[in-house]
């Protein structure tokens, strides 16, 4: 009964978020849809590094890469002539053709190895940009004309549908059996093995589709800021937002990544307007008060509260 009260009101705050999400543009001037752009952007990315991280343990530095690859074969595209959502499509799938072979060397990796390999990708994905002078133009960045790039409402639902469908995919794979299996792996690898879960088969699937997620967010961000550069796109404090947004909101979980990006963005946006100089260094201390005080995230609280709720088998009264 608990359980299914739980999943009507989770669709039904689901269905009231997703209403506000796609009428907002009718009442809401730019500055305010772009602020919903990015915050959903950051709920794709932060789906897309709690999928890997999150529920299969394995704790990535470097996710920003596929970001960054996204970006720029998006933006290549789109000046090779492409439509826009066909820079974007193809931009994603590049990103999750180039996650198959690093993900087969990397995930050999485990522990901090892992999240040091993934830190050093994104570095070769910053330099190789900056190097590649006759494809990326290098330092200079690419600047996208005005008349290739779509309006500001069709980025805005698209970066919509991004984060939807990464919500949707990790609260499917999260019901699934392939879900469970990333669960085992994530709480003993050794131990899901000899009960035959295929690890190799099911961290690679899943670090593909993480890496999915961010080469569409990428292109679409690129055609949304109509510039990029190997510094904007490829940038760590990126890839710490997604963690800082996860760990607070609660990882391996569906409504913690949503929940952490909306805190930590309007946290952001204040510190930003009132402390331009240092809101990246008070994410850090929120993250670090969240790693000491809050493991569970904010979800962990909603939890809690849910098993006082609960009344006892037995006796019918609340424990």
């Amino acid at each position: 009964m608990l359980n299914n009260n739980r999943r009507r009101v989770s669709l039904g705050l689901g269905f009231g978020l997703m209403l506000i999400a796609m009428t907002a543009p009718l009442y809401m001037n730019a500055y305010y849809q772009s602020f919903l752009l990015q915050l959903f952007m950051m709920v794709a990315l932060a789906q897309a590094w709690n999928l890997i991280s999150g529920m299969t343990g394995y704790v990535s530095f470097g996710h920003t890469a596929f970001f960054g690859v996204g970006a720029y074969a998006g933006a290549l595209l789109l000046l090779a002539g492409f439509p826009w959502w066909l820079a974007v499509f193809k931009g994603a799938g590049i990103a999750l053709l180039l996650a198959v072979p690093l993900g087969f060397l990397t995930l050999r990796l485990r522990g901090p190895y892992f999240a040091i390999a993934m830190l050093g990708l994104n570095e070769v994905g910053r330099i190789i940009a900056t190097l590649w002078v006759d494809l990326t133009r290098g330092g200079d960045g690419i600047s996208l004309a005005p008349k290739l790039l779509p309006s500001l409402h069709s980025n805005y639902f698209s970066m919509l549908f991004l984060a939807l469908s990464a919500t949707l995919l990790v609260a499917f794979i999260h019901r699934r059996r392939f879900g469970l299996e990333l669960r085992a792996i994530r709480e003993d690898e050794e131990a899901a093995e000899m009960v035959g879960v295929n690890t190799t088969v099911n961290k690679v699937m899943a670090f593909m589709l993480s890496a999915l997620i961010p080469g569409a967010a990428g292109a679409v961000y690129a055609m949304y800021t109509s510039y990029i550069d190997p510094s904007s796109v490829f940038a760590p404090a990126l890839n710490i937002q997604m963690i800082v947004m996860v760990l607070f909101g609660g990882t391996g979980t569906v409504w913690g990544p949503i929940l952490g990006a909306g805190i930590v963005m309007f946290l952001r946006e204040m510190l930003w307007a009132q402390f331009p100089a240092a809101h990246l260094a008070a994410l850090g201390v929120l993250l670090l008060i969240v790693v000491l005080y809050l493991p569970g995230g904010i979800i962990s609280l909603f939890r809690a509260r849910q098993q006082r709720a609960r009344p006892d088998a037995r006796t019918g009264a609340a424990p």
